[in-house]
C-alpha cells in the first residue's frame, strides 16, 4: 500500500477524531481499497450507507 494513502487515511481519522468521531477498522480498509482503485465509489458507499428505510 503506498505511503500516501496510509498519510491521507491517518489525516481524515485525526479530523474526524478532532469533530468527536471515530472510523472503524473496517471503513479505513475500505478506504484503503477505494483509494488503490480495488473498488469503487459506488461499492464504497454500498458499504457504508444503510439502506433506505433500515433506521
Amino acid at each position: 500500500m503506498p505511503h500516501s494513502i496510509e498519510r491521507s487515511i491517518e489525516a481524515a481519522e485525526v479530523s474526524l477524531r478532532m469533530e468527536g468521531l471515530s472510523v472503524t477498522e473496517t471503513c479505513k480498509e475500505l478506504c484503503r481499497k477505494l483509494l488503490a482503485g480495488e473498488i469503487t465509489l459506488e461499492q464504497y458507499l454500498a458499504h457504508i450507507i444503510p439502506e433506505r428505510g433500515e433506521r
